[in-house]
């Protein structure tokens, strides 16, 4: 299999104001003596009461600072914290995890932010939490273990043997006891959040801190958190891919834009399948965007390579599709979406044909272009994963520790074609070539037997129905398609504050603040949440 697909596949899997600082705390930027600034010199590092402050907390190390070139206000501290390698095992020895700080002020709120990848390193990258903006409150990430300079062994060492959710949450545990002890007391209200994969991080910090009996967090809020249970042999399965072909999009007032562009979006895969221009078409587009897994699944599907093709072609406007729903808002596209019917009519001229042929296959750049206009080849199959093939896109993706996540707890996605599998490809080809073009067949050989068949989330979706003791807010957006692995709507009960809100305007983000990205009534929930767990 083409391995770059899969990371493709994965990636829009994922990422995607303040008030003054306790002037006790933190002094004006200074230079460290004798680092006078020249142009022939190298500055010395800057130093405030912060960092030093960090500096004294054990296990600390490699404090640095970074103020951002267009907000001199905006100063962020980065710093490493001694890790332990295996939490049921201390003999195993330490790894430096790296963290993040923004400093507010020694008696205001803490935001934890949960990494799920790597944490950037430049400030200037680094966009402000919500929540944080909203509490005004001091802000800490910590990076996910295996995942950029965190890493509890050799880089190129193929097991990732301690990559497992209960080591991570113990790394956060660890950090924020120690943050406590040192920097900012439990008293302090403190809240844990995160995106996406951060926000499945955030819930599953939550989910052991009930089991284990941690007491570090008065709130947590995963957003855009899915939790896909796979089946008991694999990681994936399709909840994703059916809320990207049947809901997202759906339920908008009749005659509006959005409700016409669903009906199209609707048309569109089987248009692909049952007209053979636009099928060639998309073909030849296919195959000169990515010749090598057309050739890949050619070999797998030799029997009927036409039909395959056609599913893997169906597969690919999904992908585009969910990336669409995923970040960018759909009342911003949705007018875009040609008409297939006029399209292929025998009277369509070829720019009504080639339109709709390029929106198949647009991306999000194409189509962020398109609407900035307006506003202003290898036959070969595959062999098993190699340890040079592990250690080279270990290297290349800094998200593909995350792969091995999902193969082993995580689970993962694949497409749902059954709105066609009646129209060319058959029921058949319509479960098969999803399934090859998911994580599930690439990494399943090389990981077989890892799969825990689904325990982990199940028990995490059991867990916030019933037993959870922790004030827990999910957040999601209703045409986000990780909407469809959200959490139960029964598991939603304000009297055990566990709350589900679904907003009716978002992408794959956390903004509640921004009207343009959050409905009233979801913000007011969430504001109204807030209120009760921290009294602010």
């Amino acid at each position: 299999m083409n391995y770059l697909l899969v990371a493709g596949l994965m990636m829009w899997s994922a990422q995607l104001l303040s008030g003054c600082a306790d002037s006790a705390f933190v002094e004006e930027y200074e230079y460290e003596e004798g680092a006078e600034s020249s142009n022939d010199e190298q500055q010395q590092p800057l130093s405030d009461e912060v960092s030093k402050r960090l500096e004294t907390v054990p296990g600390v190390s490699e404090v640095e600072i970074q103020v951002s070139e267009t907000d001199a206000s905006n100063r962020v501290y980065f710093f490493f914290v001694d890790q332990l390698i295996d939490h049921n095992d201390p003999s195993k020895g330490m790894f430096k995890q790296r963290c993040i700080l923004r400093f507010k002020g020694n008696d205001r709120p803490v935001v934890l932010y949960t990494d799920g990848y790597n944490a950037s390193t430049n400030v200037d990258r680094m966009s402000h939490n919500d929540i944080e903006l909203y509490l005004n409150a001091n802000y800490l990430e910590v990076e996910h273990r295996y995942f950029g300079d965190s890493q509890p062994e050799d880089p190129d060492d193929t097991d990732f043997t301690y990559l497992y959710t209960d080591q991570a949450a113990a790394d956060l545990h660890a950090i924020v006891t120690l943050i406590q002890q040192h920097l900012f007391p439990r008293s302090n209200k403190w809240v844990s959040t995160g995106v996406s994969k951060d926000g499945i991080t955030s819930a599953l910090y939550a989910y052991y801190s009930d089991k284990n009996g941690w007491d570090d967090i008065d709130f947590y809020m995963p957003c855009c958190a899915p939790f896909i249970t796979g089946t008991p042999t694999s990681c994936c399965n399709n909840v994703i891919g059916k809320y990207v072909a049947y809901t997202c999009g759906k339920g908008y007032p009749v005659g509006s834009i959005e409700e016409q562009a669903y009906r199209r979006l609707q048309a569109i895969p089987v248009a692909i399948c049952t007209n053979k221009k636009l099928r060639d078409a998309c073909l030849r587009e296919l195959h000169q965007r990515d010749a090598r897994n057309y050739m890949d699944i050619a070999s797998i599907f030799t029997d009927s390579l036409e039909q395959a093709a056609t599913a893997q072609a169906v597969a690919s406007f999904y992908e585009n599709m969910a990336q669409h729903f995923s970040y960018i808002s759909y009342a911003l596209w949705a007018k875009y979406v040609p008409d297939p019917a006029e399209a292929i009519a025998p009277e369509a001229s070829e720019d009504e044909f080639n339109n709709l042929v390029n929106f198949i296959h647009i991306d999000n750049d194409g189509l962020i272009e398109l609407i900035e206009k307006e506003t202003e080849a290898v036959n070969e199959t595959r062999s098993p994963w190699t340890d040079k093939d592990i250690v080279y896109y270990r290297q290349a993706d800094p998200s593909f520790s995350y792969y091995i996540q999902a193969y082993r707890e995580l689970g993962s996605y694949c497409y749902d074609l059954s709105r066609v599998k009646d129209d060319y490809i058959g029921p058949k080809l319509a479960e098969l070539v999803p399934y090859y073009l998911s994580i599930d067949y690439s990494l399943g050989t090389r990981y077989a037997g890892q799969w825990d068949g689904g325990k982990l989330m199940t028990d995490v979706r059991n867990w916030t129905k019933t037993v959870s003791t922790k004030p827990i807010l999910f957040y999601y957006s209703y045409n986000d398609p990780w909407t469809g692995a959200a959490i139960d709507d029964e598991a939603a009960d304000p009297t055990r504050k566990v709350w589900k809100v679904v907003n009716l305007l978002g992408v794959h983000n956390s903004k509640f603040l921004d009207e343009s990205y959050c409905d009233e009534a979801a913000r007011q929930t969430i504001k109204n949440a807030i209120r009760t767990v921290l009294g602010m």
